[in-house]
């Protein structure tokens, strides 16, 4: 049976240089899905494994996929992908996406900016 689309959750607000859990849970497989985190697309290598847990409800397979990491000023604007799949069946295959978007207004306030104020003519 096909698993439903895989939902994605997010513990806090992402914010550069501060760690970030995304959760990923896909329910009502089987057999026994795969779940994997993805950066910007499902054609890029996947993401070191997060956090796996399986249980049953019955037949059917709950498969939750625990993802933590420290974002960084790249990482704003960019889509965190979540694929659940079955191994060897890629027909059966389901994704689902966040675009993180940093706290800009916490993930500056401890730079310090220094602006060239000296003009050159020639």
């Amino acid at each position: 049976m096909r698993p439903n689309a895989p939902i994605i959750t997010a513990q806090s607000t992402a914010t550069e240089g501060k760690p970030l859990t995304l959760t990923c849970l896909s329910t009502g497989g089987y057999p026994q899905q795969t779940v994997e985190w993805y950066r910007g697309s499902v054609a890029s290598s996947n993401l070191r494994p997060g956090v796996v847990t399986v249980s049953k409800d019955g037949d059917l397979f709950n498969v939750q996929n625990v993802l933590t990491f420290t974002p960084t000023y790249s990482d704003d604007q960019v889509e965190f992908i979540c694929h659940s799949a079955y191994v060897g069946e890629p027909r059966l295959i389901d994704t689902s996406a966040t675009r993180l978007q940093l706290d800009r207004k916490s993930c500056f306030k401890d730079r310090e900016y220094i602006t060239n104020t000296n003009q050159v003519t020639m």
